[in-house]
């Protein structure tokens, strides 16, 4: 006979419509429940995930943690899934996800001896394919989810084979029925399942009231009684596990269909909907990984003692923020609010190990030199930087107020191209901001002493206007800037033209105020923003009593030149500023959005000459191909149009959100939806009463790109490691050096650019410390992981996109390959 299993379930989000104080007593309430309902209904067994959860009903009712404690131990309560809550399963970091995992296996092993086999993410718009070798790598054979993009399957079979990288796989089910069945609903939830549940000779239905909590109730267990014993000639329905499921499914089934990409599209305008979330929490987790990697190098060079609590502390404020609401975008105005609160509180702890960190790391460095001011730079990562760098400082002392004091740098003690800009206090007094061109030794601090030349006025920035255009070209790239319009015609590395005419234009589209969907289609109206008069760009600028034109050069010297461009349309405002730098073929742009629109969205818009090119981008420890034909993708810290051998990559500080179409790759920088609200066209009852709705990102937001292109060969192998470096930046700061100390040698290096550090910590046990390595050009890669202090010297051969974690025991001077969750 068939056999349904019904897993009883509570889906409960911590927090959407409402705070996660709320979500808090919710699971109180919840979970008193089932654990009555145990008790009066023989055979009932109760399922549920979240390992934050529990943590609130050990804190507030360790009585009630007390009696499920008992209850899993007889196994009437099941721990399903075992990661700390339900995150975004497309945005966050590969590294980000692990940490949620082994916040939760640690918890529910520490507390219940238990380790699931099942993982599972219910609610979570979309899956991406990266998660698979993450997911085997963890101890998890299954996977089950309900959102899963499923209209690109080429088969309807609930059930089936989900392959990632490096050969990777897991079975999954999507629950096509939901996760819940409202209140007193699963009665008639089951008699509808038992008609459309097929022919398969095992299935399940997910049951519980769900979202706001609850999970059973007894008419729900009394109505499914029913329904059990008057069909019991023809099924066998029985309350169950998904680990009960799934080792009768293998002992029925040995073949099923495969499918190897992403599970996605689903609700694409969670992608991009509160940015300024989705930027904080890319801010908090490059400052985490990268202060893991000072902290850890401060600990085995100086013996600083590694602040265990105060980055477990962090890492569950960003693990709390990816909750697949949070992240996302898709809960209320006070959770958009509290989210950015759990990263803020982060980061605060964040500044401060950095800094402890870098001044232990700063041991050895000479006292500072006479008339000068140092800066010194710690690049956490395994291999060198090079780039353009800017910080701010003060000269030694300002003599003579009537006098311009320029900046001369040197980086390690050789001089470097260096000019001064405009300082943040927005004038010529004693603070300087000063830019570099750098080149930083690896792992390791590396020092600028700047000293000041007084001269009689500001060095002039150098004339670059053509008739109708600013062109600028440092011989190895040549970029035309329209005066007239303030867009880019024309960006040439190395003789190749790479765009079209009016790149980086804004355009607002008409959307929806529907926090999940974007709604767009290309029948919908488009509004170009289009460059200032020189009146209204002067009064934008905030200019006392003085116009000029509406683009022009800002910044120029021996380090780069900073064209400025100031837009508009109705309401909302623009400045776009071209940093050009006189070294290399890459450029950054940096977009300061002043919005002030309902129900639309905006588009940063760049017309490629590769008009026929594959869209692809970053994911979890891996590289996919995107979508096209103008439909939105999402993808981490790069994406990249390639066309023959061509390629224009474009890398993002927090932009999740782009489309592609013949060619122009649409960066989808903002949504003015509705908190939490869906269209008005199907929810007749969202958005129309006669009153003020706010909308998302109102007011001034600002984003930054990377513009990258050349040979696609070259760039493929080497995407990943500029994403982490632009992303993970060096670590900047002043100090006047002791003296006093030892200065060490660069703490780690990984021979090839291809294989990158993903992770350097203190394992969970606190015994010895994690690596975790990534290769990240998927191709079969070699290198050497030295450690010099150590002795170390370790030759790895990765497969294309593995992840590979290996433990160091710093006494015995081992590398050994570990778990990825240690």
């Amino acid at each position: 006979m068939k056999t349904i299993h019904l897993i009883a379930n509570a889906h409960l989000d911590p927090m959407w419509l409402w705070r996660w104080q709320e979500g808090c007593t919710e699971a109180l309430s919840t979970f008193r429940t089932a654990e009555e309902c145990i008790n009066e209904y023989p055979g009932f067994v109760f399922n549920h995930n979240e390992a934050l959860l529990y943590e609130w009903v050990k804190e507030y009712e360790p009585d009630l943690f007390e009696k499920i404690k008992k209850q899993v131990a007889d196994g009437k309560w099941h721990i399903m899934g075992g990661w700390y809550l339900q995150p975004d399963c497309n945005m966050c970091a590969g590294e980000s996800m692990i940490r949620n995992i082994s916040l939760g296996r640690r918890f529910f092993s520490e507390n219940f001896g238990v380790r699931p086999k099942t993982a599972l993410n219910f609610d979570s718009f979309g899956h991406s394919v990266g998660m698979v070798q993450i997911l085997e790598q963890a101890g998890f054979d299954s996977y089950v989810c309900c959102r899963d993009g499923s209209g690109r399957y080429p088969f309807n079979d609930s059930d089936f084979v989900w392959k990632g990288f490096n050969g990777s796989s897991v079975i999954m089910h999507r629950a096509r029925e939901f996760y819940s069945s409202g209140l007193g609903n699963a009665g008639r939830k089951l008699e509808r399942f038992l008609q459309d549940a097929g022919n398969e000779p095992v299935s399940m239905m997910l049951w519980g009231v769900g979202d706001h909590g609850g999970g059973p109730t007894r008419k729900d267990l009394d109505d499914l009684s029913k329904i059990m014993e008057d069909n019991k000639e023809n099924y066998v329905i029985i309350h169950s596990t998904f680990e009960d499921y799934f080792n009768e499914l293998r002992e029925l089934k040995t073949e099923f269909p495969t499918y190897d990409k992403s599970l996605n599209p689903v609700c694409p305008g969670v992608y991009t909907s509160q940015i300024r979330v989705k930027q904080r929490h890319r801010e908090l987790e490059n400052a985490l990984y990268s202060g893991e990697k000072m902290a850890t190098a401060a600990s085995l060079l100086y013996g600083r003692e590694y602040p265990r609590k105060v980055f477990d502390e962090a890492v569950r404020a960003l693990v709390f923020s990816e909750f697949h609401d949070g992240l996302p975008g898709s809960g209320i105005q006070p959770v958009e609010e509290d989210v950015l609160r759990m990263l803020d509180y982060g980061l605060l702890l964040m500044d401060r190990e950095r800094l402890s960190s870098a001044i232990a790391l700063s041991a050895g460095q000479e006292k500072i030199k006479k008339d000068s001011t140092c800066i010194l730079i710690y690049n956490p990562h395994p291999y060198r930087v090079t780039g353009q760098l800017s910080f701010e400082m003060g000269p030694p002392e300002v003599r003579d107020h009537s006098k311009f004091y320029n900046p001369k740098a040197y980086l390690n003690g050789k001089e470097v191209p260096t000019q001064c800009e405009e300082a943040l206090c927005g004038g010529p007094g004693w603070r300087k901001k000063v830019v570099i061109e750098a080149d930083l030794d690896p792992s390791a601090i590396n020092r600028v002493d700047v000293y000041f030349d007084a001269l009689d006025e500001r060095p002039a920035r150098v004339a670059i206007e053509q008739p109708n255009a600013f062109v600028f070209d440092n011989g190895e790239m040549r970029i035309v800037i329209n005066s007239e319009t303030g867009l880019m015609d024309s960006y040439q590395v190395n003789g190749k033209e790479y765009l079209q005419k009016d790149a980086f234009h804004l355009t607002a589209i008409d959307d929806s105020a529907d926090s999940w969907e974007i709604r767009h289609k290309e029948r919908f109206n488009r509004y170009p923003f289009a460059l200032l008069t020189e009146y209204e760009g002067s009064e934008f600028s905030g200019l006392a009593r003085r116009v000029g034109p509406s683009v022009r050069v800002i910044e120029d010297g021996e380090v780069r030149t900073v064209v400025e461009a100031l837009f508009g349309w109705h309401d909302s405002k623009a400045y776009q500023r071209y940093i050009l730098p006189k070294k290399g073929t890459s450029f950054e742009i940096e977009t300061g959005v002043y919005w002030n629109e309902r129900n639309r969205l905006l588009k940063l818009e760049i017309p490629t000459a590769l008009t026929k090119g594959e869209y692809s981008g970053q994911v979890m420890f891996g590289h996919e191909t995107l979508f096209g034909e103008g439909r939105e993708s999402v993808a981490q810290k790069w994406t990249a149009l390639t066309e023959d051998n061509s390629m224009l990559a474009v890398f993002n500080q927090g932009n999740h959100g782009s489309s592609e179409k013949d060619g122009t790759i649409g960066l989808t920088l903002l949504r003015s939806a509705g908190y939490a609200g869906n269209d008005a066209s199907s929810r007749s009852h969202c958005y129309t009463e006669m009153r003020y709705y706010p909308r998302m990102d109102q007011g001034e937001r600002i984003f930054h790109f990377k513009i990258e292109a050349g040979d696609a060969q070259a760039l493929t192998p080497v995407l990943d490691q500029k994403a982490q470096a632009y992303s993970e930046a060096p670590y900047i700061f002043m100090l006047a050096p002791s003296g006093q100390g030892e200065k060490k040698d660069a703490f780690i290096t990984i021979s090839n650019p291809s294989v990158l550090l993903s992770a350097f910590k203190q394992a969970e046990d606190g015994n010895g410390y994690t690596l975790r390595l990534y290769e990240c050009a998927g191709s079969v890669s070699e290198a050497t992981v030295t450690i010099s202090s150590l002795g170390i010297s370790e030759n790895v051969t990765l497969q294309p996109f593995e992840i590979r974690t290996l433990h160091l025991d710093e006494k015995a001077r081992t590398l050994q390959t570990a778990d990825i969750l240690d």
